[in-house]
C-alpha cells in the first residue's frame, strides 16, 4: 500500500513537471519568420542582397548571401556601419538619414546570422568572417576608402577590418568610429546569463524558439539609458529579424572558427597606422561597461576630445538618441574629410 502510494505520488509529480513544460512552450514558444515574409517590411529601396564568397583559413571558399543598404551619391565620402548582437542594419536608419544630408555615402551591412543576411555555407563564423564581408562587399562596389563604424559586436568587426585591411592593396581606413564596442579578448558583456545557458546546443536550440515579444522587450529596456524611450515600433524590429528562419539556431549551432585573432596587437596596427578614432559610450551601457571607452583610449593613444560619453544613455547611443549621437559623428567626419 505504502509503495503504490509512493508510486502515485512520484506519477503525480511527473504529470506535473510535464505539464508546466508545455504551459511554458505554449507561453514562450515562437516560430521562426521566413525571409520572404520579412522583406515586405524591412526590404527598402536602397536594399540589396550580395552572395559573398569568403576563403576558410584553409583557403577553400564558403557562401553567404548578405543583405546591405547602398544610399547617397557614387563619389562621396563612404561611411560603413556595422550592428551588434541581436540587431540589424536598421539601427543606424537614423544616422542614415542625417549622414545623406551632410553628403555622405552609407553602406550598412547586416553581418552573418543577423538581420536578412543568412549563414555561412559550413555553418563557421568568426570576427575574420565577417570582415572579409564587409571587405568582399566594398571590393563589389569598387569602394577603396571608407570610414568604418561599428557599435558593440559591430565595433569588433570594424577595428578587425581595419587592422586587416588598411593600406592593404591600395585600400585606405580613413577612419574608425567605435561605439560601445567589444574590446580585445574581453570575457564579460551582453545579458547576464545568457551566454552560460546558451552555451549548451541541446538547451541553447530549446531555449532560441523561446523569444516571446515581452522577453524580448525587456532585455531591450535592459539596453538602453535612463534618458531614452525604447519605441513599440524598436521593438518590433528586433523581434522580427531575430525570429528569421535560421537565425536564432546559428546563434547557437554556429561553429566558432579555431585560429580566431583578435588581440590587442591589431589594436597596436590601427595605432600605427595613425587612423583617426572617436569613441562613442553610453555611460549607462549595462552590457559594456564605459570602462572599456578609457581602455580603447589608452590603447589607441586617443585624447580626452576623441572620447565621448553620454549622460543617461546605455549600449546602442546612436539608436536611443541619433541627434546628438550623428552631431558628434558628424564633426569627426567632417574633420577629417578629404
Amino acid at each position: 500500500m505504502k509503495k503504490h502510494k509512493i508510486i502515485r505520488v512520484l506519477l503525480g509529480l511527473v504529470i506535473a513537471v510535464v505539464g508546466l513544460l508545455l504551459v511554458t512552450v505554449v507561453i514562450m514558444y515562437r516560430a521562426d519568420l521566413s525571409r520572404e515574409e520579412l522583406e515586405a517590411e524591412y526590404f527598402t529601396e536602397e536594399s540589396h542582397y550580395l552572395t559573398a564568397a569568403i576563403d576558410d583559413l584553409d583557403g577553400n571558399p564558403v557562401s553567404i548571401s548578405v543583405h546591405y543598404t547602398d544610399a547617397g551619391a557614387i563619389g562621396d565620402p563612404v561611411v560603413v556601419l556595422l550592428h551588434g548582437m541581436f540587431s540589424s542594419s536598421h539601427t543606424f536608419d537614423a544616422w542614415t538619414e542625417t549622414l545623406l544630408e551632410s553628403g555622405y555615402r552609407v553602406i550598412a551591412i547586416d553581418l552573418p546570422n543577423h538581420g536578412l543576411t543568412g549563414n555561412f555555407s559550413d555553418n563557421t563564423g568568426s570576427t575574420r568572417r565577417s570582415a572579409a564581408v564587409v571587405k568582399y562587399l566594398l571590393d563589389e562596389l569598387d569602394v577603396t576608402a571608407c570610414t568604418i563604424g561599428g557599435n558593440s559586436m559591430g565595433g569588433g568587426v570594424a577595428w578587425h577590418f581595419a587592422s586587416a585591411y588598411h593600406d592593404v592593396d591600395g585600400f585606405s581606413v580613413e577612419g574608425l568610429v567605435l561605439i560601445d564596442a567589444v574590446y580585445p579578448d574581453m570575457t564579460d558583456g551582453g545579458p547576464a546569463g545568457l551566454t552560460v545557458l546558451l552555451s549548451h546546443p541541446w538547451l541553447g536550440r530549446f531555449l532560441s524558439k523561446m523569444t516571446p515579444r515581452f522577453l524580448l522587450k525587456r532585455i531591450l529596456s535592459d539596453v538602453y539609458g535612463s534618458t531614452s524611450t525604447l519605441s513599440e515600433s524598436t521593438v518590433d524590429r528586433y523581434y522580427d529579424l531575430l525570429r528569421k528562419e535560421g537565425n536564432r539556431e546559428a546563434l547557437i549551432l554556429t561553429v566558432r572558427e579555431s585560429a580566431e585573432d583578435d588581440g590587442l596587437e591589431r589594436l597596436d596596427v590601427i595605432l600605427a597606422a595613425e587612423i583617426p578614432v572617436p569613441v562613442l559610450w553610453g555611460a549607462e551601457d549595462r552590457w559594456i561597461s564605459a570602462d572599456y571607452a578609457s581602455l580603447f583610449q589608452s590603447a589607441l593613444g586617443l585624447s580626452d576630445e576623441d572620447v565621448i560619453v553620454y549622460a543617461g544613455l546605455g549600449h546602442v547611443p546612436m539608436e536611443e538618441d541619433p541627434e546628438s549621437t550623428a552631431i558628434d559623428l558628424i564633426r569627426f567626419l567632417d574633420a577629417h574629410r578629404g
